[in-house]
């Protein structure tokens, strides 16, 4: 092989530098990918009208509860329930031997037919003594003794009817009507058993439960809004039993407690509500939302766009550029499914309601497409 000549060689070395430095400058140029844009799903702030209202817990109670005791001394001979079975006011619960009654009763109309008939004889005798004392034939005290006689006579007729109306209540007693329309619970004394009047133990007890009353308790800090707004138009509620499973039930507030609970700090409210269908219960624990007022043009979000950080609640917040923006939030109301917000985000911004755990400020965003909350915002941003 012949060899390179020089001048060739040299043009050889000076290019190859030439060539390195062209392509480490090339390599300079270029500029690394950023990150892709996160997928998140996203929905509007709303404005709407919303409810101003109060969450609290309380238990399903009687309105009217009676502990069924007998009035007289006897013998229960027949129940006319069974234990859970709803009665309405009037209706026959318990019967007593009556026996004894029926005797007394007979007896004291007995006393009454004899002293009626005393009576008589009182008042003809004193009539004849009148005529004799007109005709000079008696003196005034024998008069006067026979008119003391006739009013003796009187006032004994008069305590035998008192007394035969008392045996007739009495007997009366001997069968236990309902005092009120309602449920009647276990049978705690069964026929057969002797019974005193106004025993210590009762007979059972009856719980209406159509309608029904619900207590609760409220922070003090709430007592003079309510109060504000309970004297102006009355206050209704949504009791929701089950833990919240099933339909709610409405309510009518009824009366605030006279005094503050000092060691909570809380007032005892009672509400009262139509249970027809039977969804509250005597001692059921319930959820419910006072409703004080409406707020006109609320700011709503989907509870799932709030997240909680360091200094409180804030949202991410997609920007026409679709970068995100964190902005802290001062919340108004919350609710389970929605929130109202009282600053913090503007109607028609859209929030980040899924994949905010990927996200920090400024990062670029995708927003899903066939979503329930896209499809919500496709209008906003069209206006945008």
């Amino acid at each position: 092989m012949q060899p390179v000549p020089t001048r060739f060689a040299f043009q050889m070395v000076v290019v190859t530098p030439l060539l390195l430095t062209a392509c480490s400058t090339e390599k300079n140029d270029v500029k690394p990918a950023g990150p892709p844009p996160v997928l998140v799903t996203v929905a509007p702030v709303v404005q709407a009208s919303r409810p101003v209202t109060i969450q609290a817990m309380g238990n399903a109670e009687a309105c009217h509860a009676v502990a069924i005791k007998s009035r007289v001394d006897g013998e229960i001979v027949k129940a006319h329930f069974v234990d859970g079975q709803e009665v309405r006011q009037g209706e026959p619960l318990f019967d007593l031997d009556d026996r004894p009654f029926q005797y007394r009763l007979r007896q004291l109309k007995a006393n009454l037919e004899r002293d009626l008939a005393l009576l008589e004889n009182a008042r003809a005798k004193e009539h004849r003594q009148t005529v004799l004392n007109k005709q000079n034939l008696s003196s005034e005290e024998t008069l006067a003794g026979m008119i003391a006689t006739r009013q003796a006579a009187e006032a004994t007729v008069a305590s035998d009817r008192a007394a035969l109306a008392e045996g007739e209540l009495q007997l009366t007693f001997t069968r236990i009507a309902a005092p009120i329309t309602g449920m009647a619970g276990r049978i705690l004394i069964q026929p057969g058993n002797l019974v005193k009047a106004n025993d210590t133990n009762p007979l059972v007890t009856l719980q209406q439960m159509d309608p029904i009353c619900v207590t609760f308790t409220v922070a003090e800090s709430h007592l003079a809004e309510i109060r504000d707004h309970h004297a102006k138009t009355p206050l209704t509620l949504e009791i929701q039993p089950n833990r919240g499973n099933g339909p709610s039930v409405p309510g009518t507030l009824l009366s605030l407690d006279n005094l503050v609970d000092r060691q909570t700090g809380t007032i005892r409210l009672k509400a009262q509500a139509a249970n027809g269908d039977r969804q509250l219960w005597p001692g059921l624990f319930v959820t419910l939302k006072l409703k004080l007022t409406e707020r006109p043009d609320a700011l709503v979000i989907p509870a799932r766009a709030v997240q909680t950080g360091s200094s409180g609640p804030f949202v991410y917040v997609v920007k026409n550029d679709l970068s995100v923006e964190s902005r802290p939030l001062t919340i108004a109301q919350e609710d389970k499914d929605e929130i109202v917000i009282a600053s913090g985000v503007s109607a028609g911004e859209n929030v980040v309601t899924v994949g905010q755990w990927r996200l920090k400020p400024g990062a670029k965003v995708e927003i899903a497409q066939g979503s329930p909350d896209n499809k919500a915002n496709k209008e906003p941003q069209a206006s945008k």
